[in-house]
């Protein structure tokens, strides 16, 4: 089908004002009378709070309030409401709130947190996922039970630090491992990564006179931040009004309250606005990064190869609390994809997810699916090797065929994951590949479905024909507004400057689940498609005429009335713009009859003297829906790639007895320019996906299968397996002479 607009590489509409500095992020915001906020936190991984005086911060000139939590302890949270938002009786970290201060300027208020002197009894810690199973571990908190939102499973391990607890069955696994001829068993570790935002968590609130509030903070979902902080202060969500600002990043990272509840109640206390702004020390030592893991896999395969089972056992570290995440369990698409791509009759899929005094984790892009797909791909490397097979032999055997049911049996309309891989194998020519000492090659296998949620728009016609898009959520950078700009000028047959995006508050739209599980483009898309629909036909009914919509022109007879045409009329009857509303209630975990596959497959060269891996080709191969906006598709799949990159190669955050060791970016490293290798894309595509023109999800493809598939390039090289990430040159040197 020939398209317009919808498939075209249109400017982004945020990009002029983000390069001119002219977009508002929320530590931009600047208000009458504005106090800045700081926050005391923590010294310790685990102490009870015995006393607190704040007199002598009191005092100090130019501080307008001071709160604590000794008086009543607030507790937050995403879906499970265990972090206090100032802790009253309890510290469970290193960079746990304990007391902020609102100041005149910055300088005062840390001038003021120097002066608040607290009095702790430490108590004992654990750090590690080992240590929070273990028989007799030392609780990080007494009452989890309690919490609202907790998760209860009826087959719970009985562990004292246990958070959450997931399983999935499928098959007959007893008779399905009888069948093998060999059991595989290996046991595969991650840690803790930043998501490496540009922005800092940011947040501002002023509270009115009568009690409202309105907030300014970088999150990606706006009415579930309202929500959050309505719940916490028992006060209607109407109570607070959440403005839209530029998100600088997100992948995962923005959708949690952070410091807005601090803000909320410095504000209160002050009788004036109050900015708080993170510094990255402060990312680094309280922000929510992905869960470091430990994942066992026990594997049955027959003598040819053919998988027969998989059981499963993952252990995820939460941290101090589990409010970041925004389902009690980690699970969107992590544990129960273990092996997603593959016919395998029986799975045992088992999700544990622990209590530590270390930073809290939260949701990083794919929650969960990197840590686990690492494990399997890893472990279907080992598996190969062991059968005399040849790595891509071994998957394509097992890869999944049209009609066949996935491990925990989802059945799709399609499936091309072989397809995919024979695209990815054929890009790197995988059957004439460099042999040699230190060069490697490896492949990693990954499918994608979206979620759904509440998601709402307005479409507002005026009598030119211009329309003007009310959404309710931010754009973090991956260019929805610009796509849902294309989508309706299309749907009409006019020209982008016919579609105006507006972000609006919350006091505008319904409720919006926000940004997050690859959902936007297609919940946006649809929902503003479905208001498109729906506005024509009030225009009909308003202009009584007889026909039928082509398109963007009305066809009456002899008469073909564009869009314009139609407006003036209805706009004139009515008096004014026309406008439509539409809220839509989808499934958040729908039964996903659609998924896109992708196959990776890396070369890498390492240095057998240093352990230094350099990655010489990275083949990244999607099977996709209708593209909306060639360079912002490939923007996302690149900026996905380079993710997964810096999880297999540099970045984790290391922990000595609870203190994070890495503070500044200086020493927490991120992939740069020198360390990217030439990227090759490869676009299966098909006129087939959930969304509107046919459109499917993209936002969490191209990071999870990476680090798995670079292991395995890092593996071959050394001839050496890889059980643990990142993939350092010292972790490398390490292996190689080992």
């Amino acid at each position: 089908m020939t398209r317009k607009i919808v498939g075209q590489a249109t400017a982004r509409l945020d990009g002029p004002a983000k390069v001119t500095g002219k977009s508002q992020y929320s530590a931009d915001v600047d208000l009458p009378g504005m106090l800045r906020g700081k926050i005391l936190r923590s010294p310790y991984p685990h102490a009870r709070i015995l006393s607190i005086d704040t007199s002598a911060a009191e005092a100090l000139p130019g501080v307008h309030a001071v709160i604590t939590g000794q008086d009543k302890e607030y507790l937050i949270g995403r879906a499970i409401c265990d972090l206090p938002v100032l802790a009253g009786r309890e510290v469970r970290f290193i960079g746990d709130r304990v007391a902020a201060v609102a100041a005149e300027n910055t300088d005062i208020a840390e001038r003021a947190l120097d002066l608040i002197e607290v009095e702790y009894e430490e108590l004992p810690a654990v750090f590690t996922i080992d240590e929070a199973i273990a028989d007799g571990a030392c609780p990080v908190h007494q009452d989890m039970p309690s919490y609202e939102g907790a998760f209860h499973h009826p087959a719970s391990p009985k562990i004292n630090n246990l958070s959450a607890y997931m399983n999935w069955q499928h098959g007959d696994m007893d008779a399905a491992m009888a069948e093998a001829d060999q059991v595989f068993e290996h046991e595969f570790e991650t840690p803790f990564e930043h998501h490496g935002y540009l922005e800092p968590n940011a947040s501002v609130a002023d509270v009115k006179a009568d009690g409202s509030c309105d907030i300014w903070s970088s999150n990606k979902s706006p009415y579930m931040l309202r929500l959050q902080l309505a719940k916490c202060f028992e006060l209607p969500p109407e109570t607070f009004q959440v403005h839209m600002t530029s998100i600088g990043g997100d992948f995962g990272g923005k959708g949690n309250p952070f410091d807005a509840p601090v803000a909320y109640l410095l504000s209160k206390a002050a009788g004036r606005p109050v900015k708080v702004v993170m510094t990255y020390t402060e990312e680094l030592m309280a922000a929510n990064g992905r869960h470091a893991s430990k994942i066992k896999l026990r594997t049955g395969v027959t003598n040819s190869g053919r998988i027969c089972a998989m059981h499963l056992d993952g252990w995820f570290n939460t941290g101090a609390y589990a409010a970041f995440k925004p389902l009690p369990t980690l699970n969107l698409h992590g544990v129960d994809q273990a092996g997603s791509c593959y016919r395998i009759p029986a799975v045992d899929l088992n999700s544990t997810i622990v209590y530590t005094n270390t930073l809290p984790a939260g949701h990083m892009r794919a929650p969960g699916g990197p840590q686990v797909m690492f494990a399997v791909e890893a472990q279907f490397d080992l598996i190969a090797k062991a059968l005399n097979m040849d790595p891509a032999e071994f998957r394509m055997l097992n890869l999944l065929d049209q009609g066949d049911s996935a491990p925990t049996g989802q059945q799709w309309v399609t499936v091309r994951a072989k397809e995919t891989l024979q695209a990815a194998l054929d890009a790197i020519n995988w059957s004439q590949r460099e042999q040699g000492p230190g060069i490697g090659y490896g492949m990693g296998m990954y499918e994608r479905g979206t979620i759904g949620g509440d998601c709402s728009a307005r479409v507002i016609l005026n009598s030119a024909g211009k329309i003007t898009v009310e959404v309710p959520i931010p754009d973090p950078g991956q260019g929805t507004y610009t796509a849902v700009q294309q989508m309706v000028a299309e749907a009409i047959e006019g020209e982008l400057d016919d579609v105006t995006i507006k972000p609006v508050s919350t006091s505008n739209l319904p409720f919006d689940f926000g940004v997050g599980g690859s959902r936007t483009t297609f919940t946006m898309g649809k929902t503003t498609i479905d208001a498109l629909d729906k506005l024509k036909g009030k225009l009909v009914e308003l202009t009584s005429l007889s026909g039928e919509w082509q398109g963007g022109t009305f066809v009456a007879g002899e008469q073909h009335l564009s869009l314009a045409e139609m407006a003036a009329k209805a706009c004139a009857k009515q008096g004014g713009d026309i406008v439509v509303d539409e809220y839509a209630k989808l499934p958040l975990m729908p039964e996903m009859a659609d998924t896109n596959f992708t196959a990776q497959v890396v070369k890498a060269r390492v240095d057998m003297e240093t352990g230094q891996v350099k990655l010489e080709q990275v083949i990244s191969a999607h099977d996709v829906g209708t593209i909306i906006n060639p360079v912002a598709h490939l923007g996302q799949l690149e900026g996905g790639m380079v993710y997964g990159m810096g999880m297999a190669l540099m970045s984790g955050q290391k922990f000595d007895e609870g203190k994070p060791e890495a503070l500044h970016l200086g020493d927490y490293k991120l992939p740069n320019i020198q360390d990217i290798p030439p990227l090759e894309t490869i676009l299966l595509e098909r006129d087939e996906g959930p969304g509107p023109f046919n459109l499917g999800p993209v936002g969490e493809a191209s990071n999870v299968a990476l680090p798995g598939a670079i292991a395995n390039a890092v593996a071959d090289a050394i001839g050496k397996p890889a059980f643990q990430l990142p993939l350092t040159a010292e972790r490398v040197y390490g292996l190689i002479n080992n």
